[in-house]
């Protein structure tokens, strides 16, 4: 049994505020391997909320602490190769990694021992994988996968090792080599799930029908000849709609192919999709933006990702696959945007969508904005995608490239343009611009708040600023 001692080489750090926590990292020196790891943890003071988090910031325990009080938490955790994205080579993790957020709280000892326990092994896309977080966290202001929230609902009965990447399908799962790396870990009697569909709908030769399903069957088929017992999980539904009222499934082809798979195969199913639907429409789609990170509405929180685990874990024990204990509600509270430049730390260069406008605020600001770019605007702002249905390009649009073709056939699909010709080199009315960016977020803003109203032209500037403004 290896351990790291209260003293040795961790500093807590200042506590943060503003609903934020800076995290006390500990770390356990062990080669590969499943461990039960025992952490204790002192209060100083009442922590309402308390967080621990394992290697690639997994939830491994929740609860609240009183002033005074000391903790044992008993929980499993697994060190394994990883594969960033874009490398051919797995990389060696450092060992049993942890993480306290719990303002007045520190761990004062912490020890890992082998253990031999069965693990859930899990293979997905990006509202699966392990998300990182940005310090000081915040829960509502995280991406997070359901998958990283399912140690905390198995406890001691199974450890979890999350393949899932963001941006894989069906068919990358194996050509990335995530696949391959998931076998390598795969002992017999283990439980393997499987969550696609968000970037196979992208794809023509991907359709529910065709080649996502017939992969699904591979899948089985082969984890079954090596001792796992596989299944399947519905994609996890978008908070995605036509207008206020109406819901926009678009995901539900891919849903019913899974369950077609599932029920043929004889595998368990967990129909996620159908619950975060049925959640969806219970509260509306304003109510539940608090699920998703903020100007998202495919991508959950750490509430989200709890809410949907918890299905997922409930499901495992009513079919017997695995037991799992409920862990309750989390209640979602803010802050829900993220500190400064998305990093929280403004010495370091933005990332993501905030990325996206520094470039069109500093790179020929003060030209005008063509219609191309400002469907590029558009489509990365309100997170749109192409849909499986096909969408003939208007001919002016054959010498764009790939991404920006992709941007043409969003903006078809979602109907914020008509079929006409695109004349994409074109600068862009600020009237147009507004009503285009308000069909994408069924909302309306007045053409004044743009600084060249009206008809008149907007600079690449004014409409990243614009854009910036506008909230999901």
């Amino acid at each position: 049994m290896l351990a790291l001692q209260a003293g040795a080489g961790f500093d807590p750090g200042p506590q943060a505020g503003g609903g934020r926590v800076q995290p006390q990292f500990v770390r356990i020196p062990v080669p590969d391997g499943r461990y039960a790891v025992r952490v204790e943890i002192a209060a100083r003071q009442d922590v309402q909320e308390a967080l621990l988090f394992g290697n690639r910031r997994r939830l491994l325990w929740r609860g609240s602490l009183a002033a005074g009080e000391r903790r044992v938490v008993e929980t499993l955790s697994v060190v394994h190769p990883y594969l960033p994205d874009g490398a051919e080579t797995p990389v060696k993790s450092l060992g049993v990694e942890l993480a306290l957020c719990a303002p007045g709280a520190e761990i004062v000892s912490a020890s890992a021992e082998e253990a031999d326990v069965p693990a859930l092994l899990l293979m997905g896309d990006s509202t699966v994988t392990d998300q990182g977080a940005f310090a000081p966290y915040a829960p509502g202001a995280t991406y997070c996968g359901w998958g990283q929230m399912m140690p905390l609902y198995l406890g001691m009965n199974a450890c979890v090792i999350n393949f899932a990447r963001s941006g894989l399908t069906v068919e990358t799962c194996r050509e990335q080599g995530l696949y391959d790396l998931l076998k390598g870990q795969l002992r017999p009697g283990d439980t393997v799930l499987m969550q696609f569909g968000h970037n196979d709908q992208k794809r023509p030769h991907l359709q529910a029908d065709g080649g996502y399903a017939d992969a699904l069957r591979a899948f089985i088929d082969e984890l079954r000849a090596l001792g796992a017992a596989p299944g399947v999980v519905t994609p996890l539904a978008r908070n995605s709609w036509w207008n206020e009222r109406e819901y926009n499934d678009m995901l539900l082809p891919f849903a019913q192919a899974a369950k077609r798979v599932a029920q043929e195969k004889g595998v368990p199913l967990i129909d996620l999709h159908d619950h975060m639907k049925r959640r969806l429409l219970e509260t509306g789609r304003d109510a539940a933006k608090v699920l998703f990170h903020i100007g998202d509405y495919t991508h959950t929180n750490d509430f989200g990702a709890f809410f949907a685990a918890g299905y997922v874990a409930a499901q495992l024990k009513a079919q017997g696959v695995l037991d799992t204990a409920n862990q309750g509600g989390w209640t979602p509270h803010g802050p829900y945007e993220v500190a400064a430049n998305d990093q929280g730390d403004e010495s370091l260069p933005p990332t993501g969508l905030e990325a996206l406008y520094v470039t069109y605020e500093t790179e020929r600001p003060c030209e005008t904005l063509t219609r191309i770019d400002a469907l590029e605007l558009v489509c990365r702002t309100c997170g749109l995608f192409v849909l499986n249905t096909p969408a003939a390009l208007p001919q002016d649009a054959a010498g764009l490239t790939p991404e920006q073709q992709d941007n043409v056939r969003c903006a078809l699909q979602a109907r914020l343009i008509g079929d006409g010709p695109l004349r994409p080199q074109e600068a862009i009315a600020a009237g147009e611009f507004t009503r285009i960016l308000a069909a994408a977020f069924d909302m309306r803003r007045a053409a004044a708040e743009i600084p060249q109203g009206g008809e008149g032209m907007i600079t690449r500037a004014q409409a990243a600023t614009l854009c910036r403004r506008a909230k999901i």
